[in-house]
């Protein structure tokens, strides 16, 4: 069974693009607020998080040219702890592997524009791939329906 987290949250660093053997990999942090009610003290509590998230290939790609610092994100993924050694010192590192990253529209809009794969139609053949506007006329006699 597979694991996945969603998180709800606010970018803390531009992102940053790079290529590895394994393809693009877009790495950036954001902090996630978690608040609660905390019945003995009768008053609402509050506590963000820093999270450290990875995202890679296409995905890479698409949130290094959409994403900038303090934007509102939704990220779906899951964690990963890696390991490594620095200065003969071991550590541990949580962090979010993302398999889908968009802007959170409940506190903004924004516009999607779809990423060609491959070459397209109009590039086959030779054409601007843009078709010209059809012309339609509607005739309206004024009377109400």
């Amino acid at each position: 069974m597979r694991s996945t987290l969603t998180l709800a949250g606010n970018l803390t660093s531009n992102v940053t693009l790079r290529a590895t053997a394994g393809g693009a990999v877009a790495n950036f942090r954001m902090a996630v607020n978690d608040d609660w009610f905390d019945k003995k003290s009768g008053q609402w509590r509050s506590r963000t998080v820093y999270l450290q998230v990875s995202a890679w290939r296409r995905l890479a790609e698409h949130v290094a040219d959409s994403l900038a610092l303090g934007q509102p994100v939704l990220v779906v993924g899951r964690l990963r702890q890696r390991e490594y050694e620095k200065d003969g010192q071991s550590h541990t590192v949580v962090e979010v592997e993302a398999d889908a990253i968009g802007h959170d529209l409940s506190w903004g809009r924004a516009r999607f524009e779809r990423a060609p794969r491959g070459p397209q139609t109009a590039d086959v053949a030779g054409t601007s791939g843009v078709a010209e506007p059809e012309t339609v006329v509607v005739e309206h006699s004024g009377a109400a329906a």
